[in-house]
């Protein structure tokens, strides 16, 4: 079999593949103003014939697994039909999304019965308000819903991530609360640090904060750095036995 690589011989069993620009957040770090139009851009998104072909290759590739992304996948009138085709028709072993959540309460039924193997969520805060703030909409309730309901419909591959902010959502409070929350949730919890971008250089001086600080944090409070194998990607683990979830 051919495998994807590149040109130091590295080989890709696991891609991301964006299906849209479109998000319906407004969010700091990444789209302050909200998704804006491009009237002078005359690109056009992948349909679902392109996305099964291209699927299809990455298999003969030795591709098994596929995370879907945007901007906001979920906002396409097709994402279930998306997920449903990459999972019966392109031998694509795992299909995942990275998505903010929205409507989550709602979608959690269409998402388990898509065939969908895991989800990562982005919830920057579970404060309400601090949540509304970072993201320009009142949404958390809904979203937390959602994850009740996956869980009762039996869904567990779920992970939360939040980037995090200088101020905004990196005291031991914000801490204490994440590990409240995992405590009895069998969640996935990670940080991640703030980037810099050449048009958010401003944002970056204002909010960036190491990540050692939260490391700090499970250090001081017994968490136990997790040593995974040398495929599991760069994030570190910490696990407590006491806990249903890990950061």
């Amino acid at each position: 079999m051919q495998h994807l690589e590149d040109s130091f011989g590295r080989k890709f069993p696991y891609i991301r593949m964006s299906i849209t620009d479109v998000c319906n957040f407004k969010c700091g770090y990444c789209l302050p103003n909200g998704y804006q139009v491009d009237k002078s851009d005359n690109r056009k998104f992948l349909h679902l014939d392109e996305i099964k072909r291209l699927a299809k290759c990455f298999s003969e590739l030795g591709v098994c697994k596929i995370r879907i992304t945007g901007g906001e996948p979920t906002v396409r009138k097709d994402f279930f039909e998306i997920i449903k085709v990459l999972k019966v028709e392109t031998g694509i072993k795992k299909v995942v999304i990275t998505t903010n959540g929205y409507h989550l309460d709602k979608k959690a039924k269409l998402l388990v019965d898509s065939g969908l193997n895991g989800i990562n969520i982005s919830i920057d805060s579970l404060n309400r308000e601090t949540f509304k703030n970072v993201t320009g909409h009142d949404r958390l309730p809904e979203i937390l819903q959602g994850i009740k309901n996956l869980q009762v419909l039996g869904f567990e591959n779920i992970k939360i991530n939040a980037v995090l902010l200088n101020g905004i959502n990196s005291s031991k409070k914000d801490f204490d609360e994440w590990s409240n929350f995992i405590q009895n949730n069998k969640v996935d919890f990670r940080y991640i640090e703030l980037m810099q971008t050449g048009d958010n250089l401003e944002y970056f001086k204002k909010y960036h904060v190491s990540s050692k600080i939260f490391k700090n944090y499970l250090n001081e409070n017994k968490w136990i750095y997790q040593t995974l194998g040398k495929d599991a990607g760069p994030s570190l683990n910490y696990i407590n036995p006491e806990y249903k979830g890990k950061f």
